[in-house]
């Protein structure tokens, strides 16, 4: 900054010019005007200079010259520097703040991280020990499938042998059948595995009743020693033609139904009685008129429908 300008130095004070000429009188008056404009100059000037100095000393404050100027710049310069350094605090807080936000954030994403590593690893885990066990019963099952393959094997032989057997002893049943029951009116036949002998009812009961005659109770001995060499389960089937049940019969069997049910029952506890055949092996179903193999427009055809079935059944093919 260029240094202050000083005022002027004060007028150099007049010289009086006196008249030589000039009465004594006079010349005091005039001696003493030109004092008081000497004074009143010299005043100005000392007032200049005072004026000038309270100039200087306050260029020389805000300048920070002289004493006063000194302190006052730096309390000036002290005060910036304290503005400076709140400034500087204040930025640092800030940007404390943003580091601590984003370290709170960092430490929850690694917290998550940590407990997706430890799923992972619990996940990684159970992963092995399912292979294990998959590979232990891979070996199980490779063992337990070699048992299976066995056990069909066998169980392939043990058919093959029961067939065999079951058409031998079906071949032996019907032979002894035939053999035993050379009646006309008695048909042997064979559907699948199933061996059937037919019995006109006219063979087997008296006409119109479920009581056995005595060549029916001959039939049914024959056939119980016939089943009696093998294990066949037994059913007797009882049919009827479709006449209507006479009425002196009606209090006993109403209808068809209970006449063919009632003479298969008979046939059956024939069929115990003898001891040949155990109960678990027999069974009695009546079909009434309504399996019909004749039409029931003739005596021919009617006498074909009343018969009574016996059924033979290997028991381990069922």
């Amino acid at each position: 900054m260029a240094e202050p300008t000083p005022p002027p130095p004060p007028a150099p004070l007049p010289k009086a010019n006196l008249p030589a000429s000039l009465p004594a009188a006079a010349g005091k008056s005039a001696a003493q005007a030109v004092a008081a404009s000497t004074a009143k100059t010299v005043a100005s000037t000392v007032g200049a200079v005072v004026a000038w100095k309270g100039v200087a000393l306050a260029t020389a404050a805000v300048l920070g010259l002289g004493g006063g100027g000194y302190y006052f710049n730096r309390d000036l310069k002290a005060r910036s520097q304290l503005t400076e350094a709140e400034q500087r605090v204040a930025t640092l807080e800030s940007q404390l703040k943003e580091a601590t936000s984003g370290s709170e954030a960092l430490r929850a994403q690694l917290d998550t991280a940590q407990g997706e590593v430890e799923k992972g690893k619990k996940l990684a885990l159970e992963l092995e020990q399912t292979k294990a066990e998959l590979a232990k019963l891979k070996d199980l099952s490779d063992a337990e499938k070699k048992v299976l393959e066995q056990k069909l094997v066998e169980q392939q032989l043990a058919m093959e042998k029961f067939k065999a057997e079951t058409v031998q002893a079906d071949t032996k049943l019907e032979e002894n059948l035939k053999k035993e029951l050379t009646d006309k009116d008695v048909q042997i036949s064979r559907l699948k595995n199933q061996l059937k002998v037919t019995v006109a009812s006219e063979i087997l009961f008296l006409s119109g009743s479920a009581e056995l005659s005595p060549e029916g109770v001959d039939v049914l001995r024959k056939v119980a020693k016939a089943a009696n060499k093998v294990q066949d389960e037994v059913r007797v089937d009882g049919h009827t033609d479709s006449d209507p049940i006479a009425p002196v019969l009606a209090q006993y069997y109403p209808t068809n139904w209970e006449l063919s049910t009632a003479r298969a029952a008979v046939a059956v506890r024939a069929l115990e009685a003898t001891g040949m055949v155990p109960a678990s092996r027999l069974a009695a179903v009546g079909f009434g008129d309504s399996r019909p193999v004749a039409p029931n427009d003739s005596a021919e055809g009617k006498a074909k429908n009343r018969r009574v079935e016996i059924v033979f059944t290997p028991a381990k093919s069922r």
